[in-house]
């Protein structure tokens, strides 16, 4: 405990967040072919092979598919600020000095501009804390990679956004669903990523002795050493006398 905070498992949030992005991703592939599936529907209906009715119908399921990527998209997002307050506040059990940003930046950070920069920088800063001794000094390149990819997937995203909502051809719309099969392979790349990061710094905080109480660290021990517990001196158990099992025969 430090400052009436006191470590709290973040296991179930990382399985969580694992599920939400992995439907998520999932979600981004399922859309970005479909797209393509309307701009083929969309021809057919200019060319006269299918009728008005199976053109309403795609562009129906379209925005269904929509809306179900913003919910899970939206969800998975929740529970990844949930998870990021949870693991800061464990780090601040270990070095609470050490962090670049306060902990309320974990909301606040993701405001427009600064959400650039600060998520990163939060998530940075507490994968170095929750490092063991024996992987002191590792790489975070998997958070830059996360990261670039993550920037990568929402610029392209909104770019096909746009290109769709102005389409007005099918070569516009071709080329907006182009985009959103960018958009769909860089979501892949940084919820894989994003995965591994989430279920790194989750294993190293829930293994024993993350945080230690100093009143019971040896004084040569430093950072995350194991607790070093007072040698117990063998119990020895002396024979009864009176027992003949045990007096030598005569």
């Amino acid at each position: 405990m430090w400052g009436g905070q006191v470590f709290r498992p973040v296991r179930g949030l990382g399985v969580a967040f694992v599920v939400l992005v992995s439907l998520t991703t999932l979600s981004d592939v399922i859309f970005a072919g479909w797209v393509w599936h309307l701009r083929d529907v969309l021809s057919d209906y200019i060319g006269e092979v299918v009728g008005e009715s199976e053109l309403d119908r795609t562009l129906a399921t379209t925005g269904l598919l929509e809306l179900g990527n913003i919910a899970l998209y939206a969800g998975a997002g929740v529970v990844f600020v949930v998870w990021l307050w949870r693991v800061r506040s464990n780090a601040d059990l270990v070095a609470p000095y050490e962090h670049h940003y306060r902990k309320g930046w974990a909301i606040w950070g993701w405001l427009p501009i600064v959400s650039l920069w600060i998520p990163r920088r939060l998530t940075v800063d507490v994968w170095r804390i929750s490092q063991p001794r024996h992987d002191l000094g590792r790489s975070h390149s998997e958070v830059n990679w996360w990261w670039g990819l993550f920037l990568g997937y929402q610029v392209t995203d909104r770019i096909a956004d746009r290109v769709l909502t102005d389409a007005e051809t099918v070569d516009a719309l071709g080329i907006g669903a182009a985009m959103e099969v960018l958009a769909a392979l860089l979501s892949v790349a940084a919820a894989a990523l994003a995965i591994v990061v989430v279920r790194r710094i989750g294993e190293w905080q829930d293994a024993p002795g993350f945080v230690t109480p100093d009143e019971i660290v040896s004084p040569t021990s430093a950072g995350l050493a194991p607790v070093d517990l007072p040698r117990q001196s063998p119990i020895v158990v002396a024979p009864p006398r009176d027992d003949p099992r045990w007096q030598r025969p005569e």
